[in-house]
């Protein structure tokens, strides 16, 4: 029988499973949606009246706020201290999951408190409602990404990234699930966990309209994978040998 700690995580792991989804999907939706053209005007000039240019920095100001908010919830609760604070209160087994309904919290409240001009300054912009060619590429772009974010998820390991394992492995009376994996791979999981710096990379940038806002968000998420995917040499090898194990191991089977 469920303890009521166990209980309780595996709500929290069921929540985060859903947070998660359903969030990514939004981010999905909010960074494949094209821009439309203005009515008035080609590209909008940079605002010169102070008026205009005030109404322009406080959305801009807005925008980052909810951009580095995310970051920094990324980061802080991968502390030491936080793991503490969680361990001291019961809910180590859900730590995982906890970190992962903020992120979607953050996520969701960035999405929703977005706030940009339709005539706002554009650094670059591509009609895709006039041409179709272009709009099944950026399209077929941002599936193609995400299609390859979510089979790395699967690769990594995706029901102990999302804190399903844990509490399964807990309630079977089962040691964490990170200590079945080998020294290699918990070394290289420390250090990079999020599937597919490309394919980020990708939706992030490739859209027919950037906005400074929007490019604010670009450059600060792609700096902070940059930074916080912090692979080495020995990651790449042990990359490299588990495929070579992987080829011998469907050549023979393929004999």
């Amino acid at each position: 029988m469920l303890s009521f700690r166990q209980l309780v995580c595996f709500v929290l792991s069921l929540l985060s499973f859903i947070s998660v989804f359903y969030s990514v999907g939004k981010l999905g939706i909010f960074l494949a949606t094209p821009i439309r053209p203005l009515q008035h005007q080609a590209t909008p000039a940079f605002p010169t009246e102070r008026t205009q240019l005030r109404a322009a920095l406080f959305s801009l100001l807005l925008n980052s706020i909810w951009v580095v908010l995310f970051v920094l919830q990324h980061s802080a609760m991968r502390a030491d201290l936080v793991k503490r604070f969680w361990k001291a209160i019961g809910l180590e087994l859900a730590e995982r999951s906890l970190y992962n309904i903020a992120s979607s919290y953050c996520l969701l409240l960035l999405l929703k408190n977005w706030k940009s001009s339709a005539s706002q300054y554009r650094l670059w912009f591509f009609d895709v409602e006039e041409n179709k060619t272009l709009w099944w590429v950026m399209v077929g772009a941002h599936v193609l990404s995400w299609i390859v974010v979510y089979g790395g998820s699967l690769m990594v390991d995706l029901p102990e990234l999302i804190g399903l394992k844990h509490v399964y492995y807990d309630i079977n009376d089962l040691a964490p699930p990170m200590s079945y994996k080998s020294r290699d791979l918990q070394d290289y999981y420390q250090r990079y966990r999020h599937p597919s710096f490309v394919g980020l990379s990708i939706v992030l940038w490739f859209t027919n309209g950037m906005t400074i806002d929007r490019c604010v968000l670009a450059v600060v998420w792609t700096l902070y994978m940059y930074l916080a995917w912090n692979t080495t040499k020995v990651d790449l090898k042990y990359q490299q040998h588990q495929l070579e194990r992987k080829r011998a191991e469907l050549a023979r089977v393929t004999k």
